[in-house]
């Protein structure tokens, strides 16, 4: 059996990990990855967080991520992942038979990102330090992020369609793979 690689990408906060847990309850024999299991921004090898997403992207060490990939293909018949690069990381562009972008507006992965990350924070400081850093750099880098790596989708989902229709969706397209 030949494994389907399908990759889910996009910005911080913008469904991947919420669509990838939906697939895998409607495909059989499947395997997730995620790229936050392997701590790879925080590898001493990362870019600089504010690096531009092209000049970034193929300097994220990935090599356990792949050894994990490589170790369950023909194992599964799919294989979801979790990354937000997709295509665009050329180490595992080879591997991919459909790159799946959430197309989030960065006002909604926003919300999102304080909602998922500062709901336990006591010290709204944090809450104020990340709109800071988000409206002094991240933003724009979250701009050059959306218009890089969904130009190499090959299907771009709206974030805000309703989950069934997302899931419809990249169903439709993954049967046609």
């Amino acid at each position: 059996m030949k494994s389907k690689v399908i990759v889910v990408s996009g910005v911080t906060a913008s469904g991947k990990t919420t669509l990838i847990n939906e697939l895998q309850k409607q495909l059989n024999n499947c395997s997730i990855i995620s790229f936050d299991d392997y701590n790879i921004d925080k590898l001493p090898s990362a870019p600089d967080i504010f690096t531009s997403v092209k000049d970034a992207v193929n300097q994220y060490d990935i090599s356990n991520l792949l050894v994990d990939l490589k170790e369950r293909l023909d194992k599964f018949e799919y294989i979801l992942v979790d990354f937000p690069f997709a295509k665009r990381h050329s180490n595992l562009n080879p591997y991919i038979d459909l790159s799946i972008y959430i197309n989030t507006p960065l006002d909604i992965a926003l919300a999102r990102r304080i909602l998922r990350d500062y709901s336990d924070e006591e010290n709204i400081s944090a809450v104020f330090d990340w709109l800071n850093i988000y409206l002094d750099k991240a933003r724009s880098l979250f701009v050059d992020f959306q218009g890089y790596v969904m130009d190499s989708a090959d299907l771009v989902i709206d974030v805000t369609s309703e989950l069934d229709q997302k899931l419809e969706i990249a169903q439709n397209k993954i049967n046609d793979i």
